[in-house]
C-alpha cells in the first residue's frame, strides 16, 4: 500500500516538473523575440535622426515617421504576448490532463486492487478465524482478528446471502465492534431467512435491550414471546421479559415472567434469590398503582358567583415538597358542586413519575379561567391537604 502512494505521490511531482520546465522554455522564447524587436526599434529611431540631420526628413515628417514606429512597436509586442498566452495554454492543457488522468487510473487501479487483496485475504482466514472466535474459548481474539473475520464473511455472504447462521454470525461479530446498526440490520437479515430460529431471536432481543433505547423494547418484547410460542420454558427468554415488562411498568406481565422462571430454578441455584427479590418488587408496585384516592370538592356561595363562563375545575395530587407537576391530575369544566373524583395512576402526566411513586400526597383543588392548571391572577384554590399514601378520601373546600 505504501509503494502504491509513494507511486502516485511520483508521479504528481514529475507532473509539478514538467510544467516548471515547460514554463521556463516558454519564458526564455518569448524574451528572446522581444529582445530582437527592441533592437530593430532603437535602430530605426537612429535611422530616423539620422536622416532628418541629412535634410532627407523635415521636422514634421520625422516628427510623423517617429510616431509611427512608436505605435508599430506596441502593435507587434502586444501581438506577441497574446501569442504567447495562447500557445501557454495549449501545451500546458494537454500535460495537465494526462496527469490528471494517470494519477486518477494509479489511484483506482492500486487502491482496489488493495482492498480487493485484503477482501480475498480475509475469505482465506475465514476458517482459520472462524474456529478461534467460534469454537476455542480460550484463545484471545484481537480487534484486527475479529474485522478481518467479519471482512470475510461480508465476501461470503455477499456469494451466499441466504445463509441464516452466516448472517447470524456476522450480527454478533458487528456487535462486538460496537457496530450496532450494522448488527441490528444483520440480525434482521438473518430472520428474515429463519424467523423462528430461537438462538437468533433471542441475541436480537439481547442486543435491542443492551441499546438502553427504549424504543426497542416492545420488538424485543415481541421476539421475546416468538421464542416462547416455542419453548414455553425457555429461562433466558422468561427471564428477559420479565425485565422488558418491568421496565416498561407493566408489573403483572413481569410478575409471572419471573413466577414461571422460578418454578424451573432450584431454590439453590444462585439465581433464584434475586428473581424472588425482582418478583417481590414488581408485586409491591402493582399493589402501589391499585392505590385510589376519592376527592371531594366543595364550593363557597361568594366563590360560586365570581366564576367565569368557561372556567376548567383541576384536581390533583403532587409531592409536597419537590417538583410542583402533578402525578396525577384530574381536569374538567366547571359544573354543578360538590363534585366527588377518584384519583390513581391511571391519572398520571408522566409515565415515569405517578401517585404511587410518592411517600407523601399533597391533595389540591383549582377553578382556573384560562385552562391552565398553573397558578394565575383570577384562579380560586382549595386548602391544600397533604396525606398518607393510605389514605382513600379526602375533602377539598374552595373558598
Amino acid at each position: 500500500m505504501i509503494v502504491h502512494i509513494a507511486l502516485i505521490i511520483a508521479v504528481a511531482l514529475a507532473g509539478g516538473l514538467f510544467f516548471l520546465l515547460i514554463g521556463r522554455r516558454q519564458r526564455d522564447q518569448q524574451r528572446t523575440r522581444l529582445d530582437v524587436n527592441r533592437e530593430l526599434y532603437e535602430q530605426r529611431k537612429l535611422e530616423l535622426v539620422q536622416e532628418r540631420e541629412d535634410g532627407l526628413l523635415n521636422e514634421n515628417a520625422f516628427k510623423r515617421a517617429n510616431s509611427e514606429l512608436d505605435k508599430r512597436f506596441v502593435t507587434e509586442n502586444s501581438e506577441l504576448e497574446q501569442v504567447h498566452d495562447q500557445q501557454v495554454g495549449r501545451h500546458i492543457w494537454v500535460p495537465a490532463v494526462v496527469v490528471v488522468v494517470l494519477t486518477v487510473v494509479l489511484y483506482s487501479l492500486f487502491g482496489s486492487w488493495s482492498l480487493q487483496r485484503e477482501a480475498d485475504n480475509a475469505l482465506e482466514r475465514l476458517p482459520e478465524l472462524g474456529k478461534k472466535v467460534l469454537t476455542n474459548s480460550d484463545a484471545q481474539t484481537t480487534r484486527e482478528e475479529l474485522e478481518t473475520f467479519a471482512l470475510g464473511l461480508r465476501q461470503r455472504l455477499a456469494k451466499e446471502p441466504d445463509d441464516a447462521v452466516a448472517w447470524l454470525v456476522y450480527a454478533r461479530s458487528m456487535s462486538a465492534l460496537g457496530q450496532l446498526e450494522q448488527s441490528i440490520e444483520a440480525y434482521k437479515k438473518s430472520l428474515s431467512i429463519e424467523p423462528d430460529r430461537v438462538g437468533t431471536l433471542l441475541s436480537y432481543a439481547q442486543l435491542l435491550l443492551q441499546t438502553g433505547d427504549e424504543s426497542f423494547m416492545p420488538e424485543a418484547a415481541r421476539k421475546l414471546q416468538r421464542v416462547l410460542e416455542q419453548e414455553h420454558g425457555n429461562e433466558e427468554a422468561l427471564s428477559l421479559l420479565g425485565f422488558v415488562a418491568f421496565q416498561r411498568g407493566d408489573w403483572e406481565q413481569a410478575i409471572t415472567a419471573w413466577e414461571l422462571l422460578l418454578q424451573q430454578i432450584p431454590e439453590a441455584d444462585e439465581r433464584y434469590q434475586p428473581v424472588a427479590t425482582a418478583v417481590a418488587d414488581a408485586k409491591q408496585r402493582l399493589s402501589a398503582t391499585e392505590q385510589q384516592l376519592t376527592v371531594t370538592v366543595t364550593i363557597s356561595t361568594a366563590v360560586r358567583e365570581q366564576i367565569p363562563e368557561g372556567a376548567t375545575l383541576f384536581v390533583y395530587v403532587r409531592a409536597p415538597e419537590g417538583p410542583g407537576m402533578p402525578a396525577a391530575v384530574i381536569r374538567q369544566p366547571v359544573g354543578e358542586f360538590p363534585v366527588t373524583v377518584t384519583l390513581s395512576d391511571a391519572n398520571a402526566m408522566l409515565p415515569d413519575y405517578r401517585m404511587s411513586q410518592l411517600n407523601q400526597w399533597q391533595v389540591m383543588a383549582r377553578i382556573s379561567a384560562d385552562e391552565q392548571i398553573d397558578a394565575a391572577p383570577g384562579d380560586f384554590d382549595a386548602e391544600p391537604v397533604i396525606t398518607e399514601p393510605s389514605t382513600t378520601q379526602v375533602e377539598l373546600k374552595i373558598q
